[in-house]
């Protein structure tokens, strides 16, 4: 799977749009650890696993103590460490042309 870059300029203009407007964000922009459960369809512990072993990437920021990566920064790390995301919630990924 890697992102749809015109599916993605779309998300991020619809995002742009919705920080303009009061109202909560339709997209998640930021996801924690229980949204990479979900995400890539693993158990509960194994995000929080990835993060001890240094596998995951630095957060880009934390909310009420709990780290948060922006969506893309998760986006990048699956397509470098060639995981499957199981629920993308931008729907912007496409499977790869390797497989004719």
């Amino acid at each position: 799977m890697r992102v749809n870059q015109v599916k993605l300029k779309a998300v991020t203009r619809k995002i742009a749009a919705d920080l303009m407007t009061p109202g909560p964000l339709e997209l998640p922009v930021m996801v924690g650890l229980k949204e990479l459960v979900r995400m890539f369809g693993v158990k509960d512990n194994t995000p929080y696993q990835w993060r001890s072993k240094g596998q995951l990437p630095k957060e880009d920021g934390e909310v009420s103590n709990n780290p948060q990566w922006k969506l893309t920064t998760i986006y990048a790390w699956a397509d470098e460490t060639k995981r499957t995301i199981v629920w993308d919630p931008w729907d912007v990924l496409e499977a790869d042309d390797e497989a004719a």
